[in-house]
């Protein structure tokens, strides 16, 4: 009579269908569909529905990858994926809005729905994300009066004229048209203590974006009255946000926007979340009434061209479900499989009834006690999970029985006391199902050209040096600074002092030779950086060209109102032995835009004519600015399938920069040493690879790569020690063992 009741209350027809829940995009395809939400979960078609979700990026990815990517999604369990939208992706020039290439939402919205796969779009339009400037334009910053995410009305008005545009864009995707998007997004992350603003959200969402006939989100800090409150976190049943959100927001479900998978940083180790550990938080999750579940990220893809926000290695959330060069990362993508099978095999069961949490004793030593940390959420007729919070081994008693936990660790039995899951146990997953195997035709017959220091581009000239994104828009990572100086100490060891930023590297020259370099590699804010030039070899009070490159390494993610802007290059003086280079409108600086590579696009095959290349390319060794240029070819040996068994450039021998296949730019490279720290941080447990480059193989988009005659360009900055070890290698993969 219970089962019966059961089903009464998750079984729904609808136009001559029935539906049970967990309902899938493959029932209400196409045709006109509600979404709503109760206490318990969103509801389709008023019907309860469990969302298991992932986090995908459109622009972390190619469309050639995106079919291959939602099969692997759907396969290991997932029902829906989320994506953010990349605003100075699509708007990098003020009015002008770009959907091609990998910015084409419409076609990746496409291969969601071909996949069977809910959409849950976070529009923002700030992101965080570790993208570069949170995904905001810096054209932003010349907006007069322009207050970032504030009730500034400039950024308002920007802020709703975007996301409008965004709507109506998505509009044929969305469910009340028969498309895969169920769920949308409004900010992202906010905490700051203007409500007049969170309400501005909210009045958004209620007026001109109520016609999209979803429910809308804002996770983690404040959130409207017309929007679910989410959780971001690496637990957010240990942390009590389950607890606190049922008391706050006692008519909303339960969403989990985020479990963290993290990121890496540039100059340090590689760092894991443990396998255990994730499926501990997300099986909590579960237990506890969470409706959905996504992870942040499922697959993080890469940081391709100078889209990663400062400190931010190119493979984006690599210790995910699903590897950076899109290869399952085993025993997780295995063991969140199983369990992701078996909640969405008894989710009708599971969003039937409210979770009811009952304590059970543990035995001390001597005596069977209950606590506070060893707990069973009964989910009858069908599961129980029990779940022990301590850091430590217990035995548990449930049903008569004397049941060993490893500590933060969750089991699910049956109602005959049948283990079905333990989120510990990864037995039966191979782990090391991938080898990396050289597949190019060598050796390399490299090429060189050195980038001039000097150059007939078209430069801008004023008495004091400007600020960098104000003159290239972030449409370049680089800028020439250049003015004639007078030499009063011609010490080894003079010191210039520049006013700069963080994520930021200066390159100094002087009559076009190559001084040295200074690097603040993180973070965000102003940096006073010093460096002991060799000025011996020229003369005194002779007057010379002082050139100073500046390389944007990626803007800060982190925008607030309170310190708004992000900056670059020189904000400030520049002094020699503590003498300011004066403001001169007769020796003024001037400024080049980028480099002359880069105008004549010389990584591409028509560029690639315009200079002259030296085929001595010995004389590119540990030179600075210099392009190196060849040609290859996948052996007999490369796999067909490049998508399941990615291609991946080796920058072994290489120093920092871009490399470029076929015209296209797989993003920065960067050999510098990965250190260990004395503790992790976040979500994290494990620090593998200390004092190893934090990121030596760099992932290549099937898009991008052809059989024969691939055009391989590199610019370092830095200088490349052995070009000749650089080299290609295909992950081969064998999976074994998935469900």
């Amino acid at each position: 009579m219970h089962l019966l009741l059961i089903i009464s209350l998750c079984t729904v027809a609808f136009n001559n269908n029935v539906y049970s829940s967990p309902i899938s995009y493959e029932d209400v395809r196409g045709t006109p569909y509600t979404v709503g939400y109760d206490h318990r979960a969103i509801t389709i078609n008023g019907v309860r529905t469990m969302l298991i979700s992932g986090a995908i990026h459109y622009p972390r990815s190619t469309p050639n990858m995106w079919p291959y990517i939602m099969k692997m999604a759907k396969q290991q369990g997932l029902n829906t994926i989320q994506t953010y939208v990349f605003w100075n992706l699509h708007e990098q020039k003020q009015g002008v809005l770009d959907f091609s290439g990998r910015a084409n939402l419409s076609r990746f919205l496409q291969e969601a729905a071909n996949a069977g796969l809910f959409v849950n779009l976070r529009i923002g339009p700030y992101i965080c994300g570790e993208w570069t400037y949170g995904g905001l334009p810096v054209w932003l910053n010349q907006v007069p009066n322009m207050v970032l995410r504030s009730s500034s009305p400039a950024w308002e008005a920007a802020m709703k004229k975007f996301i409008l545009e965004i709507i109506d864009y998505v509009t044929p995707y969305l469910a009340k048209n028969g498309g895969p998007i169920i769920l949308a997004q409004i900010e992202n992350e906010y905490g700051e203590n203007d409500m007049a603003y969170v309400d501005w959200c909210g009045d958004l969402v209620s007026n001109e974006l109520s016609s999209s006939l979803i429910p809308w989100l804002m996770c983690n800090g404040k959130s409207a009255n017309s929007t679910i409150e989410t959780c971001n976190g690496c637990n957010c049943l240990d942390s009590g946000w389950m607890d606190n959100h049922r008391r706050n927001f006692p008519n909303q479900p339960l969403l989990f926007t985020e479990n963290e998978g993290w990121v890496q940083f540039w100059g340090e180790a590689v760092e894991l979340r443990t396998t255990s550990d994730l499926a501990y938080s997300v099986a909590e999750w579960f237990a506890g009434g969470g409706a959905y579940h996504s992870y942040y990220m499922w697959f993080g893809g890469n940081n391709y061209e100078r889209t990663a926000s400062s400190s931010i290695t190119t493979m984006y959330a690599d210790d995910v479900c699903l590897h950076s060069d899109g290869t399952p990362n085993e025993p997780k993508y295995t063991q969140l499989s199983r369990l992701q099978h078996l909640i969405a095999d008894h989710a009708e069961i599971l969003l039937s009834q409210d979770a009811n949490r009952t304590l059970i004793p543990y035995w001390n030593g001597t005596t069977w006690i209950n606590s506070t940390r060893q707990f069973v959420y009964s989910y009858p007729p069908a599961l129980h999970f029990i779940i022990n919070q301590l850091n430590s081994t217990v035995n548990v008693l449930f049903d008569n029985q004397n049941i060993s936990m490893i500590g933060q660790s969750v089991q699910i039995y049956d109602d005959n006391m049948a283990l079905l899951w333990d989120s510990t146990n990864s037995s039966g997953i191979n782990s090391n199902n991938t080898e990396l195997v050289s597949i190019a035709s060598g050796p390399l017959d490299w090429k060189i050209w050195s980038e001039p220091t000097v150059s007939n581009l078209p430069v801008v000239t004023s008495s004091k040096p400007f600020e960098q994104l104000n003159i290239t828009n972030d449409e370049t990572g680089y800028l020439w600074y250049r003015r004639n100086i007078t030499l009063t100490d011609i010490s080894s060891q003079t010191s210039v002092t520049v006013q700069t930023r963080q994520a930021n590297s200066l390159l100094f020259f002087l009559d076009g030779k190559y001084l040295g370099e200074t690097t603040n590699h993180g973070g965000k804010g102003p940096a006073t950086t010093t460096i002991a030039l060799d000025f011996s070899s020229f003369k005194i009070n002779q007057q010379y060209l002082f050139e100073i490159l500046s390389i944007s390494l990626g803007c800060s993610t982190a925008i607030r109102s309170a310190d708004n802007f992000d900056y670059k290059g020189i904000v400030g003086n520049v002094s020699i032995n503590g003498q300011i280079l004066p403001f001169d409108e007769l020796n003024p600086w001037e400024h080049q835009i980028g480099l002359v590579g880069e105008y004549f696009q010389i990584y591409t095959e028509q560029g690639s004519t315009k200079v002259d290349w030296d085929s001595d390319w010995t004389k590119g060794i540990n030179k600075s600015i210099t392009w190196f240029q060849t040609r290859f070819n996948l052996d007999h040996l490369a796999k067909k399938d490049i998508n399941a068994n990615p291609i991946l450039f080796d920058a072994q021998g290489l120093n920092r920069g871009h490399a470029f296949i076929n015209g296209n730019d797989i993003g920065l490279y960067w050999l510098i040493q990965g250190a260990c720290r004395n503790a992790t941080r976040w979500c994290q447990q494990v620090q593998i690879n200390c004092d190893k480059p934090t990121q030596r193989y760099y992932h290549i988009p099937s898009d991008w790569i052809m059989p024969t005659n691939n055009l391989l360009t590199i610019f370092d900055d830095s200088g490349a020690p052995s070009p000749q070890s650089v080299g290609f290698v295909q992950r081969i993969v064998t999976i074994t063992n998935l469900f």
